[in-house]
């Protein structure tokens, strides 16, 4: 065989494998979505039954004959016991609850669940295919809702904080019963309660004789108030009333002491001024009495000096000095030939003054 043929024939080969692959690809491949959990059990081959593990979103091995596929909800779930739902036509969905005092009471609410991520492949092999869970999950739904409202009574049934209280203890029965098959609880929420006829009108009656006997309570409370508000109120007015005169007395007498005050300033203001008048008008008298002793002294010693000038030359001159003073010799002509007004000397000779 030539080598040219030998390529051809693998080639061939080649293209053929590439043909069958491309048409049998797409059937031997499973696609998960986002929001789904799959499981694969093997139908055919060595080792059958479930894949102890789960598959999330992407393409996984799916070969026809050999490999089946689960696909179950991923995302939160919900078990709807509302009346607005109806299964198979024949009854309502809520939850038909008889109470510890032997009342009907019909309970609508919604459970909210998740499988647990990882152990969807547990569910499958020990639960079975498809909703199986879901049964399961409105069966336990069922009987905790029944466990847990059964205790309640009449009483209990209009208390909104007993309801939730109720609610938990149905879901925390929920989690206990399903998380063993591999289911989580949510929560768990009470939408209604509806009553028999007759135990509705009771519960009535008994609510509005308890808001009587609260709006009785209250009017008591509100006539003590009024009491008690009257006494706070002349308690206050008289409060006021001392304060009030308090405060005048407390004005009269810092009054008194500060006239009083002022009084005593003023007082010590004429006091001072009074002292320091005395003392200026003492300081004045002795200048006063001073300058006189001096003028004095000065007058006698003046007195002295004159007539110690009296004495001698100085007294002759004094003499003609108020000669010539007192001389009153009206008009009259003398000749300057004879009479030398310019010799003081003969001048003083002649008034009597002698020449020394």
């Amino acid at each position: 065989m030539k080598s040219g043929s030998k390529y051809y024939i693998l080639g061939g080969i080649i293209g053929f494998a590439f043909i069958f692959l491309a048409i049998a690809l797409p059937f031997s491949i499973k696609r998960v979505q986002l929001t789904q959990v799959g499981v694969r059990v093997k139908v055919w081959g060595v080792v059958r039954g479930v894949v102890p593990e789960d598959a999330y979103v992407g393409w996984h091995r799916g070969i026809p004959k050999i490999d089946e596929w689960e696909l179950y909800d991923g995302t939160v779930q919900t078990e709807d016991r509302t009346a607005d739902v109806i299964r198979d036509r024949k009854e309502g969905n809520p939850i038909k609850v008889r109470t510890a005092d032997d009342y009907d009471v019909t309970l609508e609410m919604i459970v909210k669940y998740k499988l647990q991520r990882g152990n969807v492949n547990r569910l499958r092999k020990e639960i079975g295919a498809g909703d199986m869970y879901k049964r399961i999950v409105s069966v336990e739904a069922y009987d905790a809702a029944r466990v847990a409202f059964g205790k309640m009574v009449e009483t209990d049934l209009y208390n909104p904080f007993e309801k939730r209280k109720r609610a938990d203890e149905a879901r925390d029965l929920l989690i206990q019963k399903l998380k063993p098959r591999y289911v989580d609880i949510v929560d768990v929420l009470i939408l209604n309660l509806n009553f028999d006829p007759k135990l509705d009108r009771k519960i009535k009656n008994l609510k509005v004789a308890e808001l009587d006997s609260l709006a009785n309570i209250s009017k008591a409370k509100a006539a003590d108030q009024r009491g008690i508000t009257q006494t706070i109120d002349a308690d206050t007015e008289a409060l006021a009333e001392k304060i009030s005169g308090d405060r005048a007395a407390k004005l009269n007498i810092l009054e008194a002491i500060t006239r009083q005050r002022i009084t005593e300033i003023l007082a010590a203001a004429d006091k001072y001024m009074v002292e320091k008048r005395a003392i200026s008008d003492r300081y004045k008298e002795e200048r006063i009495a001073r300058g006189s002793l001096l003028v004095s002294i000065s007058q006698a010693e003046g007195e002295h000096y004159r007539r110690l000038a009296m004495v001698g030359l100085g007294g002759d001159l004094i003499v003609a000095m108020e000669a010539a003073r007192n001389l009153n010799l009206g008009d009259l002509s003398f000749s300057t030939q004879q009479v030398d007004l310019l010799d003081v000397e003969s001048m003083i000779n002649k008034l009597g003054a002698s020449k020394q």
